[in-house]
């Protein structure tokens, strides 16, 4: 799922209405604005990939489909079953150490008849492999590196240990790992070492499956909460019921990702969080029923704003999160170190940052700092972001990156090598104002109320034509 282009949102579904189908689950509801005409859109698309050479799914809201020209929106792909997957892994098992190899470039435990095949394809092969390799499988398989759906860039070990240890030392024993293959793969050893701490991974990218039994590994979108597998969601549930107030989510999702989804997401494994947490106690007051579940979610700093607007309850530490294979994200290569950080909604004067890092505590804002994050007494707070030390602008009344200057001119902080005068784009790209944007625009109030009347009859026709299409399928089976 991409991140945010300059003409296209997000849109929330209407109340009870359901998007058509692709092969990654129900496709997201989005908005295309004609930046010269200025007018809106609507469109589906699948919720994970936005190449279309990845999955082909498109389909405007406006127009009406038959049920062959749906069928020819998405891609035919073999049916993902964990089972099939898992026997790759057990067949590996029975062999010895000079018969086993692994398709590094497929992810894919290789039996011996395949070997040839990905040879002759020029694919990177690992022979000779160890059954103790098989438990660290994020370092077998080669990262997948769309940044719009996979992204996996992996934690530092540093990092990883800061991370399980800040959360256990807390008292959460369940770690539901939504992507971040890392940890998962960390606390399966620290479990089998005789520690009293469990995990579960949620991921799209199924060669784990091959490694991991159906209990701690579920193929998962996480940009539309989808299960590929009938009893996966009550695995889910299980596994909160297993923990409830001691667990708690740890993802890592991929930087080109839309926050609007991601969010949405969260709030439902948080529902399914409070109903496992209150299964025995039907009369708990509502307050409780709508908790968060304790949440660590791994993001670059300057996704802060959009992710405080769809969860307000976040809140972003100082800590700098590494990764190993990738050089912008890594302290050692950037002066400025990471610019990947932790937002939680725990309290953040619980995470105790490493004081050999720099690290030190605030006793005015009760919570922990980077080395370079002083403390700003005009403006209450440590109030760096970037990794620089920010400076105070009096005329502005608040702290600044050292790289800008205050321009009188255009009153306010500015690059010393700006023009005034022009234009910020930040504004509506509908009427131009800068006190609201697009979405908010009083002149397309009356365009969004003949949208979702459109919306609701052509989605109606849509849905009948892919369920007849669906119940087919049912009965074939």
């Amino acid at each position: 799922m991409a991140a945010k282009r300059a003409n296209i949102d997000l849109v929330a579904l209407p109340k009870d209405a359901m998007s058509p189908l692709c092969p990654h689950g129900p496709t997201l509801l989005f908005e295309r604005i004609d930046l010269t005409s200025k007018c809106p859109r609507q469109f589906y698309a699948c919720s994970a990939f936005r190449d279309r050479k990845a999955c082909s799914f498109f389909q405007w809201t406006d127009q009406t489909t038959n049920k062959s020209a749906f069928s020819t929106r998405s891609p035919t792909i073999e049916p993902y079953s964990h089972k099939s997957l898992r026997a790759r892994y057990f067949q590996l098992k029975k062999l010895s150490r000079n018969q086993r190899h692994v398709c590094c470039t497929c992810g894919l435990l290789l039996l011996e008849e395949e070997l040839s095949y990905h040879k002759s394809q020029g694919h990177s092969l690992k022979h000779g492999v160890r059954l103790q390799e098989l438990k660290y499988p994020s370092s077998l398989f080669s990262a997948l590196d769309d940044n719009k759906t996979y992204a996996q860039y992996l934690f530092s070990k540093t990092t990883v240990n800061f991370l399980i240890d800040t959360l256990t030392g807390l008292g959460y024993t369940h770690i539901l790992c939504v992507g971040a293959p890392r940890i998962h793969e960390e606390i399966q050893m620290r479990r089998k070492s005789g520690v009293k701490v469990t995990s579960l991974l949620l991921d799209l990218d199924e060669r784990y499956a091959q490694v991991y039994p159906p209990s701690l590994f579920i193929k998962y979108n996480m940009f539309n909460h989808h299960f590929f597998e009938d009893k996966s969601k009550s695995k889910l549930t299980k596994f909160l019921s297993g923990g409830r107030e001691n667990v708690a989510l740890i993802t890592d999702p991929p930087f080109g990702g839309m926050v609007e989804a991601l969010a949405a997401t969260f709030k439902k494994i948080s529902q399914m969080w409070n109903v496992a947490c209150t299964i025995d106690s039907p009369n708990v007051e509502e307050n409780v029923k709508d908790r968060q579940i304790p949440m660590v979610w791994v993001f670059p700093y300057f996704m802060e704003s959009r992710i405080l607007s769809q969860v307000p309850e976040m809140s972003m530490l100082d800590y700098k999160v590494d990764y190993e294979n990738h050089i912008l994200y890594n302290s050692q290569h950037k002066k400025k170190g990471s610019p990947v950080r932790i937002f939680t909604n725990i309290a953040q004067t619980l995470f105790v940052l490493p004081l050999d890092s720099g690290y030190w505590f605030c006793q005015q804002c009760q919570r922990y700092s980077s080395s370079e994050n002083w403390h700003c007494r005009d403006c209450g707070t440590c109030t760096s972001k970037d990794g620089t030390r920010y400076v105070h602008c009096d005329a502005c009344m608040r702290c600044v990156k050292p790289s800008r200057v205050h321009c009188f001119t255009c009153q306010m902080c500015q690059l010393k090598d700006h023009k005034c005068g022009q234009i910020n784009s930040s504004g509506c790209h509908i009427c131009g104002k800068l006190d609201h944007k697009r979405r908010e625009c009083p002149q397309r109030m009356h365009a969004d109320t003949d949208n979702n009347s459109l919306h609701k009859r052509t989605h109606k026709k849509t849905m009948e034509s892919h369920g007849d299409k669906h119940c087919k399928k049912v009965r074939r089976k």
